[in-house]
């Protein structure tokens, strides 16, 4: 109890020599000419995944990595291939083989298993690097259309990420707009 006593009597102290009094009301703010101001405040918001998403750039830079990605796995999958035939072969013939050659054909096929797996990691890393580098790129581009708007139409803020926005602030369809004028519709299929 009198630690109690002895720490309320500290704090309200404290608050005299701070404040000039405990029990003094809060001090009023200024006048408030920001509050004026905010109601002129242009914001707008634009959803950067929707833009990778739906970008036509995003697409076609979709479409070519995929592409190099496909030549890349048919490769790893003729190696894969190969490796499972060798891995057949061994294990029909390796009863009827001589010790040294049995160890020597398992060395053999471990070191190619070995290569199938750092390939595909390369492979996949690769890839990684390479899609990591495209969203860089579209991310730049929309970044720079996003602030030419935004100077060009005297916005106050423009925020990328955000819970909830309405349409009135949305400008993510024109970011997506601008980035694909100048792109040629891509072939029927």
């Amino acid at each position: 109890m009198r630690t109690t006593l002895g720490a309320t009597a500290a704090a309200l102290a404290l608050s005299f020599a701070v404040g000039g009094s405990a029990f003094a009301a809060p001090a009023q703010p200024a006048a408030q000419p920001a509050a004026a101001a905010t109601s002129s405040l242009k914001i707008g918001v634009v959803n950067m995944e929707r833009i990778l998403r739906d970008a036509k750039l995003a697409q076609q830079a979709s479409d070519r990595l995929n592409a190099e990605g496909q030549r890349r796995q048919e490769e790893i999958d003729a190696l894969t291939r190969r490796f499972k035939q060798r891995l057949e072969r061994f294990e029909k013939d390796a009863p009827t083989m001589d010790e040294t050659t049995r160890v020597a054909e398992r060395r053999s096929l471990a070191e190619m298993e070995r290569d199938v797996s750092r390939r595909s990691r390369e492979a996949r890393d690769e890839f990684n690097q390479r899609r990591n580098e495209e969203v860089m790129l579209l991310q730049g581009r929309a970044a720079r259309i996003v602030q030419d708007i935004a100077k060009n139409e005297k916005f106050d803020l423009v925020l990328y990420e955000f819970f909830y926005a309405s349409d009135k602030v949305d400008l993510t369809a024109r970011v997506i707009e601008e980035l694909d004028r100048d792109i040629a519709p891509a072939p029927k299929k």
